[in-house]
């Protein structure tokens, strides 16, 4: 098994890898003028999640690790099941952690940089400040150690994650009945493109990270088949004055 400090690692390393071979694959035309400033900030969130990893886990993991409430990892049930129900727990505290996000308002103004994009691609999977990645790894870890969720699950979820959203940021038109049938169990391209609306009555609707299930139990889901009459981005004052690295790293100070 990996050590675990690479295990929180994976989330960020497996988003970049499957974003970028699924640009390449299937939407290729989502290289811009942002390309290059995306990728240098991908090389800095690399490093911030290295450095988080190596230095700041395992004295966080002591500290919080009072606080314990349960222990998924103690549950004596097969593995499988134990398996399946820690990716769901997972996955819900990913949601949470993403509504957090948009409902803070120190943690969306670290999180707007990814809603800033009006045109959403494969590449926008990639476009995260690097202090958010610390923000969101903060919240996933006290919730893993909160409810002892095994880190081999966690290493699972990772893998799943990085495929999937990649996934759902591709601009692509997946058939009705199958994109129907689709986000039955998972977030589709089609149903995470509302969350990118500029109007907040729609993007404060379908944080769902891979499964649907807790959009729906928490009455934030939103389905809507139109993708072409969304307005996409966040308000002036808060999008980057310039599509370049510098303007990226200081737009939580805007």
């Amino acid at each position: 098994m990996l050590p675990e400090h690479l295990v929180y690692l994976l989330p960020t390393t497996s988003v970049v890898v499957f974003s970028l071979a699924e640009k390449l694959l299937f939407d290729r035309q989502a290289l811009s003028s942002k390309t290059q400033p995306i990728l240098l900030i991908v090389l800095i969130n690399l490093a911030v999640s290295l450095g988080f990893s190596a230095a700041l886990l395992i004295p966080f993991v002591m500290l919080v690790a009072p606080l314990q409430l349960a222990s998924i990892a103690q549950l004596d049930i097969p593995g499988f099941a134990m398996v399946s129900l820690s990716l769901l727990i997972i996955d819900l505290v990913y949601y949470v952690s993403h509504r957090l996000h948009h409902r803070v308002p120190v943690l969306w103004r670290l999180h707007r940089l990814h809603h800033s994009d009006t045109h959403i691609n494969a590449q926008t999977t990639l476009l995260h400040h690097p202090l958010e990645l610390v923000s969101n790894n903060l919240l996933v870890i006290l919730g893993a150690v909160i409810l002892d969720i095994p880190a081999i699950c966690l290493f699972y979820y990772s893998l799943i994650l990085g495929l999937h959203s990649a996934f759902t940021h591709l601009h692509v038109t997946i058939p009705p009945k199958v994109e129907r049938l689709m986000r039955g169990f998972f977030i589709t391209p089609n149903y995470h493109r509302r969350h990118h609306a500029k109007a907040l009555k729609v993007s404060n609707s379908n944080f769902g990270m891979v499964f649907v299930y807790w959009d729906w139990l928490c009455n934030t889901a939103l389905f809507h088949d139109d993708k072409d009459s969304i307005d996409y981005g966040i308000q002036p004052e808060e999008t980057p004055k310039a599509i370049n690295l510098w303007h990226f790293l200081i737009n939580p100070l805007r």
